[in-house]
């Protein structure tokens, strides 16, 4: 169990949670993100209006890592009432170390957050004891993006013509590659960091196994390993075909090569766009489902990249936080979250009741038509150990070619499950 009362340092001299615990007022800490936090702000205007409630709306004090600030804050008493940037493997430790609250306790959060987001979406989001400590919040499903300028001056005329296969991709890379078309066709080096593989492994896994297959099984507080499988050294051999064919650089870079124009594709949730944007005003993308293998069905399985919202168990006032975390989450406030944040509000449907910002914005929608077949990291503590153990033990090396798929994936599962028991 992590303890927290070793975690030290990121608050520095801010005050905490624990003053709006003596006054009654409710503390919510969002993620630093300035558009995220405008719109909270927005959010807690129009509350107070019609609530009489104290409240106040913060930033996350800078630190390492959200995580390790609101771990030092728990240490010290100081935490908010609510954290809205909790991402599944956070809540798993806040609930093992009794730090965050059941919100299936609160009168009426079962009922809205069904109405919401639909029994699938919210099954996704449970602890395995059946409560919930993280509300459903936000989302960026990863997809690939297809630079339309290096694909075009290749021969393409439209998306429609563009490699959707594991091997058709490799193929058009060497040829746009070979022909000086682009100087490489992922600019993705292998690193072992566990975050790392939202946005290599984890798209190509999900939709190589059209949602069926996870990267560990869970019951009760026992998590196994579960990745070692055909689908998974399928996605391996990719990688290392990739590398080997120097379609992709062993090192990283601080220039971007995909807004030059000179990468095929990238991976990324909608945020890529703005980004991208502002490197290269006239950068064009197309923004497209994860390649599969050979054989298997095109389909939007991938990688959800979510962040949750969090009420801790020292708050005073839960169903006042509550009353807060609901009313942003109302649908009139998902078309001003998308429009103030270009992020998905983790809902069902969002297509279809938000429709009129996605006539306006076209590009987003291919993020939220993979909304709802978009899966989580898995709920355990221990996450980011064991996928940095993956990353060492098989991705990077398979990737670099100095492990055979099965080999990796075998030492994986042996490391893994080392780092479970140990």
């Amino acid at each position: 169990m992590l303890s927290l009362a070793g975690c030290t340092g990121g608050l520095g001299g801010s005050s905490g949670g624990s003053d709006g615990k003596k006054s009654g007022k409710t503390e919510f800490w969002s993620s630093p993100n300035k558009e995220e936090l405008a719109f909270h702000n927005n959010a807690k205007k129009e509350f107070l209006k019609s609530h009489d409630s104290k409240l106040k709306v913060r930033p996350v004090p800078e630190g390492d890592s959200s995580e390790q600030v609101v771990l030092s804050a728990l240490a010290s008493n100081t935490e908010p009432d609510v954290f809205a940037n909790v991402f599944p493997g956070f809540a798993a430790q806040l609930q093992e170390n009794g730090a965050a609250k059941d919100l299936y306790e609160i009168d009426g959060v079962k009922s809205f957050l069904t109405d919401r987001c639909g029994k699938t979406i919210l099954k996704r989001y449970e602890a395995p004891d059946g409560g919930l400590y993280q509300a459903p919040w936000k989302a960026n499903p990863v997809l690939f993006q297809y630079n339309d300028t290096v694909l075009k001056k290749a021969g393409y005329k439209n998306s429609d013509e563009y490699p959707t296969t594991l091997s058709g991709l490799l193929k058009v890379g060497k040829k746009i590659v070979g022909d000086g078309n682009a100087k490489v066709l992922w600019d993705r080096a292998p690193k072992p960091t566990w975050y790392e593989r939202w946005f290599d492994f984890l798209p190509l896994y999900l939709a190589a196994s059209e949602g069926k297959k996870s990267m560990f099984t869970q019951k009760g507080d026992s998590v196994k390993p579960d990745f070692n499988n055909n689908t998974a050294k399928t996605v391996l051999q990719f990688f290392q075909d990739l590398y080997s064919a120097d379609l992709a650089p062993t090192q990283g870079s601080e220039k971007p090569k995909f807004p030059h124009n000179e990468a095929v594709i990238n991976t990324g949730g909608p945020w890529v766009i703005p980004y991208f944007e502002g490197v290269n005003k006239d950068v064009s993308m197309s923004h497209m489902n994860p390649p599969v293998p050979e054989g298997t069905k095109q389909n939007s399985h991938t990688y959800a990249d979510p962040k949750n919202t969090s009420i801790f168990a020292s708050a005073k006032q839960p169903q006042q936080a509550w009353k807060f975390v609901s009313f942003e989450q109302q649908p009139k406030w998902d078309t001003k979250f998308l429009k103030k944040t270009l992020q998905l509000p983790l809902r069902k449907d969002l297509v279809s009741s938000a429709s009129g910002f996605f006539e306006k914005s076209p590009d987003i929608k291919p993020y939220a038509e993979a909304l709802e077949t978009s899966h989580p990291p898995a709920y355990t503590p221990d996450y980011t150990k064991i996928m940095n153990v993956f990353g060492e033990e098989c991705f990077v090396p398979v990737a670099l070619g100095k492990k055979q798929p099965q080999k990796g994936l075998d030492d994986a599962e042996k490391s893994v499950n080392q780092a479970l028991n140990g």
